[in-house]
């Protein structure tokens, strides 16, 4: 008797794979090295990858997820977690997780209850968002993501979240023009990256990386972070 080995969407595991190293490499360069130094730069470069993989990844879990509510649990139980080696390391601030929570409950409004709500939902978001990890970044580049998908553009993305990115950046920090340039580089990368895979995510099969491995990563890695940089 044939029995099926089960098929495994290796798109999404390199995905994961590329984010957790991208994150790692973002915030041990934060906490070990000085901002003038060359592999600072290039981690943060890197590091940027996160960001879009992980709004990507939350677009992916409103559509395929059998239950909202307990997809928001779980991002909600993993944001509480990290917020105390993420407060150990950056300070008086809400870490990333609490950031996606919100861009998944945007998103859900815009799928929902439609445009309106779900924009008065981002600028009742957008106070909040300025003590929050990637602000109003995060939730942009999720529904410009998600608007695509439904809409079968996702080509436009390529144009649409660096464009955004560059935009939200300039208003919302002090940055040179060349840090704003590369910075908007990698975020181009990195959608170019997603958008390659993108057929390859949508096929059958879960990856072999479990969503609870991922998003458990996110704190732990901080707080082996934190250890190493109190000894």
């Amino acid at each position: 008797m044939n029995i099926d080995k089960p098929q495994y969407n290796t798109a999404r595991d390199f995905l994961k794979i590329l984010a957790i190293i991208a994150m790692t490499a973002d915030h041990a360069s934060t906490v070990f090295l000085n901002e003038g130094n060359e592999l600072y730069a290039i981690c943060q470069f890197f590091g940027n990858f996160t960001i879009v993989i992980m709004c990507f990844f939350i677009t992916q879990g409103l559509r395929y997820t059998r239950s909202v509510l307990k997809y928001a649990e779980r991002l909600l139980l993993w944001a509480v977690i990290s917020e105390i080696p993420f407060y150990l390391l950056f300070g008086l601030q809400l870490n990333v997780l609490f950031t996606l929570l919100a861009s998944l409950t945007i998103i859900y409004l815009l799928d929902r209850k439609g445009l309106l709500i779900a924009f008065t939902a981002l600028a009742l978001f957008f106070p909040i968002s300025l003590i929050c990890d990637w602000s109003i970044i995060a939730p942009v580049f999720t529904i410009i993501f998600y608007e695509l998908q439904k809409k079968q553009k996702e080509q436009f993305s390529l144009i649409l979240v660096p464009a955004s990115y560059f935009i939200l950046r300039t208003i919302l920090y002090s940055e040179t023009q060349v840090e704003y340039i590369v910075g908007t580089i990698s975020i181009f990368l990195a959608s170019a990256v997603i958008y390659a895979l993108s057929i390859k995510t949508e096929e059958q099969g879960k990856g072999r990386i479990p969503g609870l491995v991922f998003y458990a990563y996110y704190p732990v890695h901080l707080f082996l972070i934190d250890i190493i940089s109190s000894l």
